[in-house]
């Protein structure tokens, strides 16, 4: 399964200058904002592709992936850090996987905050995928208010935001995202050698949990895929 960018659906609430609360985050869009230091992130992400993906005889449609994020130290003050565990495949959970480690410092920016995230995932691979190289990536985004509106911006270069997971290309990144209300947003955007549409539900009864919803490369008739990615974060000591 190719890399799922979970630290991405985790939905952040602000308030917009119209001081209403809004909803802002980026579906299958990586960002530069990183998990703080005490908090652990989960995520859960499904994907159903209209090719077939993996290795025979295992290929399939559909397939699932997860995640725990663990952040370290302080991106406002110094420079936040993040320690991934990734299982990159259900269809044998667990004996499929891969590390990932990040550093990223926040800082304001006019009025929003801007974040940059210098990350290395696919480290100590194994599996299914433990012939691949690691991947790394540099990511950069904003969020502020336009209008009325809150935002997301982000652009960002990496390797390994190919179609296939082993690919390490060298690729770019880019995406927008603006607030609709507190609990939705939207977000278009370029990813690698795929075009995302995504949406952001941050529904107060899963209490603090956001669920993302994606469609991606849907020009390349018959090759689109589908994602639902579900994240939370919780603080690790009070």
């Amino acid at each position: 399964m190719k890399n799922i960018f979970l630290a991405s659906a985790a939905a952040i609430a602000l308030g917009a200058p119209a001081a209403t609360a809004q909803t802002i985050g980026m579906a299958a869009i990586p960002s530069g904002f990183g998990v703080a230091g005490n908090v652990v992130a989960l995520g859960f992400s499904a994907t159903y592709s209209q090719q077939l993906r993996g290795v025979a005889p295992n290929q399939t449609h559909f397939d699932a992936a997860t995640s725990a994020t663990f952040g370290f130290g302080n991106p406002v003050s110094g420079v936040g850090v993040e320690l991934g565990v990734n299982l990159t495949s259900f269809r044998r959970f667990g004996q499929s996987g891969h590390l990932s480690l990040g550093v990223h410092h926040m800082w304001q920016a006019g009025q929003g905050a801007f974040s940059a995230a210098l990350r290395a995932s696919y480290l100590g691979a194994w599996g299914d995928i433990k012939t691949y190289n690691p991947a790394y990536s540099l990511t950069g985004s904003w969020i502020g208010g336009v209008g009325s509106r809150l935002a997301m911006f982000t652009v960002g270069v990496g390797t390994g935001w190919g179609q296939l997971g082993s690919d390490r290309t060298t690729r770019g990144a880019v995406g927008f995202a603006v607030g609709l209300n507190e609990q939705w947003s939207a977000n278009i955007g370029y990813v690698g050698q795929e075009s995302v549409i995504g949406a952001i539900w941050n529904p107060p009864a899963l209490n603090g949990a956001s669920i993302a919803f994606s469609i991606r490369n849907i020009e390349d008739s018959g090759n689109a895929s589908f994602g639902i990615d579900v994240g939370r974060a919780f603080a690790l000591m009070r």
